[in-house]
This record gives C-alpha cells, sequence and structure tokens, in this order.
C-alpha cells in the first residue's frame, strides 16, 4: 500500500477510477427526471411544480401536475393532481386525473372525484367517491407539460420582437 497526498492507492491508479456524482446529483448513465420525496414525519402544503415523481411517506395538501405519484403506506395526500400514472398505498382524498393508470394496493384507499384511463385494484384496496373512465388515448402528460412550454416560449419571443421593434 502506498499514500500520495493523503489518498490510499491500493496498487490502483486513481485517475482510473470512476468519479462520483456530486452530492444529490443523479449518478451519469441514470437520467432521472425531477423527484420529490416527502418523508415519514413531513407535513407538506402548497403547489407542486416541476416535478415528474412525487413519493409520500408523509402528508401532503397540495395541488400537482406531474407524471407519477406514489404514496406509501404511511403516506397522505389531500388535493389534487393531474397524472400520468399513481400508485396507492397509502390514503388519497380529492381529485385526481390519473390519465395512463391508476393503481390502488391492498393498504390503499381513494376518495374523491377520481378519472382514470386504466385502473387495478389489489383485493382489499378501498375507493369511493365518483369514478369516470378517461374516453380515448391520453397523450403524455410530461411531453403535454413540455410543448407547452415550448409554446410559451415562443410566444414570448414573439412579444419581444414586437417590443424591440
Amino acid at each position: 500500500m502506498t499514500t500520495t497526498g493523503g489518498t490510499r492507492s491500493f496498487g490502483i491508479d486513481n485517475s482510473l477510477r470512476p468519479k462520483s456524482s456530486p452530492y444529490g446529483a443523479a449518478p451519469e448513465g441514470k437520467k432521472e427526471g425531477s423527484k420529490l420525496h416527502v418523508g415519514a414525519d413531513i407535513h407538506l402544503k402548497g403547489e407542486i411544480t416541476a416535478c415528474d415523481r412525487l413519493i409520500v411517506e408523509g402528508k401532503v395538501e397540495a395541488s400537482m401536475t406531474s407524471k407519477e405519484i406514489e404514496i406509501s403506506q404511511s403516506g397522505v395526500f389531500n388535493g389534487t393532481v393531474d397524472i400520468d400514472t399513481a400508485d396507492i398505498s397509502g390514503e388519497f382524498d380529492g381529485t385526481m386525473k390519473a390519465r395512463k393508470r391508476l393503481v390502488v394496493r391492498k393498504t390503499g384507499r381513494v376518495t374523491g372525484d377520481i378519472s382514470y384511463g386504466e385502473i387495478e385494484i389489489e383485493p382489499g384496496g378501498e375507493v369511493g367517491g365518483t369514478l369516470k373512465k378517461i374516453a380515448g388515448e391520453q397523450p403524455n402528460l410530461l411531453t403535454e407539460m413540455e410543448s407547452g412550454k415550448d409554446t410559451a416560449k415562443k410566444t414570448d419571443d414573439a412579444e419581444s420582437e414586437k417590443e424591440s421593434v
């Protein structure tokens, strides 16, 4: 074993070792969208924007437009979501539009005004309120959100051009 400048090499050239990602960044090669994880003892209120995936283990009272929501057994969500897929093992109460798929696990309880593309309810899962199947193929929400940003940017650019003329 050799030591150079406080770094132990154990016979391996350190320049050949893979570089670690900065704290909080996704490792290279595994590019994920934005993810928000609400821990077990956390209570979050407000509006959630620019989040691709929300994982709820605590309590959330919010409105949200996103790709995915996962509510764990200990999780509670009250509010409004417009989402592609929802996986519910805890409690959801409010208005949900699950464009692609809604899965209610055996420990899950969903109540409120619910719209869905596909639904799966495991034995033991509870669903109450108004259920409505969404007719036809729904666009991917992320694609729709991105195209909305592009349209807004083009509109802003056009407005800027008018002002500068």
